[in-house]
């Protein structure tokens, strides 16, 4: 289990980093909203299986919810149903949660925003759901093809979503710092002036496409 300090360094590092640092492994491949611009959290997934249009999951899940956890809110079947309003994410907030991610809709768009809790959720729609069925709190659900389970770390960004499964959370974190410290010696690298065509070893690959656009660099117009 990864130390609260930990957490906020993969918050940090992103979801393009530690994608490629476990190994390309963990993309949710689903488009999400961001709703709060400039927003990234990450943090230990509570995952909930709402029954199909239906948050009574999602009220049940705030009685479990603990500090610094992402609730991720599913549905057998994604659909434009809201999950979640402002008086849910009130209260996920006062319990602390890292973020909402909703396979699903969020309602109250203006008052998430205000409220600052950062959420991601695949559509913004007044459509209100059901309270009338759990299918399961804490239980792995898949979403955009990746299982998440109770404890797995979930990663948002701008960028997207990844998710790292617990066992491997470390390891990837380490990873990922190497990562980012290769990067900034390649930066500096590129500042001055240096290719990625050169550092990298690609030159050999595209050397007809170069010397095709000399030649036409070369041609006289007309």
């Amino acid at each position: 289990m990864l130390t609260a300090s930990e957490v906020r360094e993969l918050a940090e590092l992103g979801s393009a980093t530690v994608y490629e640092a476990a190994g390309r492994q963990g993309l949710v491949e689903a488009s999400f909203l961001r709703l709060i611009p400039g927003s990234r959290a990450a943090g230990p997934a509570l995952p909930v299986l709402c029954a199909q249009d239906d948050n009574l999951a999602a009220h049940a899940a705030m009685a479990v919810l603990q500090p610094g956890e992402v609730v991720v809110l599913t549905m057998p079947m994604a659909k434009p149903v809201a999950l979640v309003g402002e008086l849910l994410a009130t209260q996920a907030k006062a319990r602390q949660a890292a973020a909402l991610l909703v396979d699903g809709a969020v309602r109250d768009g203006d008052e998430l925003v205000a409220l600052g809790l950062p959420v991601w959720a695949r559509w913004l729609s007044p459509r209100g759901a059901k309270r009338e069925n759990v299918l399961g709190i804490g239980v792995p659900v898949v979403l955009g093809g990746v299982q998440i389970r109770l404890g797995d770390y979930v990663v948002l960004d701008g960028d997207g979503i990844v998710v790292v499964s617990r066992e491997r959370a470390r390891e990837v974190l380490q990873r990922a710092r190497e990562r980012v410290e290769r990067e900034a010696k390649l930066r500096e690298l590129f500042a001055q002036g240096k290719l990625s065509l050169d550092i990298y070893g690609l030159r050999e690959k595209v050397e007809g496409a170069l010397a095709q656009a000399q030649r036409l660099r070369e041609e006289p117009d007309g």
